[in-house]
């Protein structure tokens, strides 16, 4: 097997990026006088008003400040519901990529052109009807993980049927990211472990990706050389202020790597995982990334020769065996054991396959393949 790389490329990111300790203190002019939709979590919401830049701010605010981990179809229909009589100048997401997801649905579903209202319908045929432009949203993150202020995807859980659930629209780039990572500094432990996991996730998927190009991989090598630097910094002292800015610079990078590439078979696989036991999203793609790159690198080393080398390695054998060390050190296969409990996670194997994540990899996916790394971890 063997990955042959394209010689056309392109990239496009039409969002502005802010970045940087005190970055947050353009919102105060930018959103002064606006009429604002704010989505966050009750945290979100405290840390925002409470915050010395950020509360100065002098908009008109409403608040979805109810949203959860993975926000859910219903509960962000009834926030569609709820604020469908409105009338906003933009939407401010603040938080990670939760609150990023549901405010990405909220500013396409109140649209002021948008004809229907109907979240499922609307992420459903999404692909074949006319869509209104969105709302301008407006993303401040407070986790350094997901990459969801630069990209123009957001993801809806059904709860009901035990499904993800993914929107698009060219117009979802948030306008302006602001990335500052004194926002993170006081993010919980296991939050900042899911958040760092998934955009090392991001990062790596990038790189065994077909969709890569020398703009991604340059973005990847130091996204991965960041990342693997300061998440076990991160985890051996919270208040590590440089760490904090190295992983917020790490998952700013690896975000801007999946809004070209999109992401691949660590997310795929992830899905049922978090559906179905409710494993932190960042967790459940740690869960595959060391055997995916163990497999990456004994059947197409060639893949992982170039980022291997911006990302200060050797060799691709030392990019993988850090990777597989930090994710020894971190403990990921017993924190994955004690909330899979024993379950037979060959019985999720045709659900850990989403078209337009899985067939993203450069290899081909096999069932032997998915029982490889559901081997891996799965509880004895």
């Amino acid at each position: 097997m063997q990955y042959v790389e394209s010689l056309v490329w392109g990239f496009h990111n039409p969002t502005e990026i802010q970045f940087g300790a005190g970055s947050r203190s353009v919102l105060i002019q930018e959103l002064a006088g606006k009429r604002l939709l704010a989505v966050s979590s009750a945290r979100g919401r405290r840390q925002f008003e409470g915050d010395r830049l950020t509360g100065a701010i002098t908009a008109s605010f409403k608040w979805a400040d109810s949203v959860r981990a993975n926000p859910g179809l219903i509960e962000t229909q009834a926030d569609i519901a709820r604020f469908s009589g409105g009338s906003f100048d933009a939407v401010l997401a603040i938080g990670g990529g939760s609150a990023m997801d549901a405010a990405k649905a909220l500013a396409l579903a109140l649209a002021p052109n948008q004809t229907c209202r109907d979240l499922d319908r609307l992420i459903r045929h999404q692909m074949d009807q006319p869509l209104a432009a969105p709302l301008p949203v407006y993303a401040l993150t407070t986790t350094a993980g997901t990459g969801a202020e630069v990209t123009p995807f957001a993801t809806i859980w059904d709860y009901t049927n035990r499904k993800k659930l993914s929107l698009f629209h060219p117009r979802l780039f948030p306008v302006l990211a602001i990335v500052d990572p004194e926002l993170t500094y006081q993010l919980p432990y296991a939050a900042t472990l899911s958040t760092g996991f998934d955009a090392l996730s991001h990062a790596f998927e990038s790189v065994w990706n077909k969709n890569r190009n020398p703009l991604t991989i340059m973005m990847a090598g130091k996204a991965i050389a960041l990342g693997l630097n300061a998440l076990p910094r991160l985890a051996a002292n919270l208040e590590h202020h440089e760490a904090r800015e190295k992983m917020s610079e790490a998952s700013l990078l690896a975000g801007l790597c999946i809004s070209h590439t999109r992401t691949a078979l660590a997310h795929s696989i992830s899905y049922p995982l978090t559906a179905h036991f409710g494993i932190d999203h960042g967790l459940a793609c740690a869960y595959s990334l060391g055997p995916i790159g163990r497999y990456v690198l004994n059947n197409a080393p060639e893949v992982l020769t170039e980022v291997a080398r911006l990302a200060g390695f050797k060799n691709a054998e030392y990019l993988i065996a850090s990777l597989e060390d930090m994710l020894h050190q971190l403990q990921v296969a017993q924190l994955l054991k004690d909330k899979l409990h024993g379950q037979d996670l060959t019985k999720l194997r045709e659900e850990m396959i989403t078209p337009g994540r899985s067939d993203n990899f450069v290899l081909p996916v096999s069932d032997n393949l998915l029982d490889r790394i559901i081997g891996s971890y799965q509880p004895q």
